[in-house]
């Protein structure tokens, strides 16, 4: 998922993501990318944030929170924080005040536009080879049904159960 925090059609798509993370997490990989707007001013702030959680295992609660809001200021991202479940608030408020995660957001915008996506949500499903950048498999873009996405996770699903009956 390539995504921004301030993108209306990504926020109108976690509820199906989460249902869609308990069906399948033993099969599918979930991902997340960022891919923050220049228009949405706080976006790129908002997935640094999240990066900063993730150093205390709550960047999936510290999304989801945010997804959830409707307006999330700069100053006020340590109390998303906190109500995420961020233990080291001082910790978090050093890594957001020194921008830690900035080249990872920027890393994973620039990786975005090479894929030639150009709006969120973009989804990724199939395979992606990591290493030559090749994605084999389908890009789906906006507010995507429920029902699309699981017609595509079979379809790839039965692939790779296939190939997995065919290894001795």
């Amino acid at each position: 998922e390539y995504s921004d925090f301030q993108c209306p059609f990504c926020k109108r798509v976690q509820g199906t993501l989460d249902k869609l993370r308990e069906q399948y997490s033993k099969e599918v990989q979930f991902g997340y990318r960022h891919f923050p707007l220049d228009f949405h001013k706080e976006a790129k702030h908002m997935a640094e944030s999240v990066e900063c959680a993730r150093e205390q295992g709550k960047f999936w609660e510290l999304q989801k929170l945010l997804y959830a809001s409707d307006s999330v200021s700069r100053a006020k991202l340590h109390q998303y924080a906190k109500k995420a479940g961020v233990r080291n608030i001082d910790r978090f408020k050093t890594c957001l005040k020194e921008r830690k995660y900035k080249d990872r957001v920027l890393d994973d915008l620039k990786e975005g536009m090479k894929l030639g996506i150009r709006g969120t949500p973009t989804f990724i499903l199939g395979t992606y080879d990591t290493d030559t950048r090749v994605v084999h498999g389908e890009l789906l873009s906006g507010a995507v049904s429920k029902e699309k996405f699981k017609e595509v996770f079979e379809k790839y699903l039965s692939i790779s159960r296939a190939e997995a009956s065919l290894v001795p």
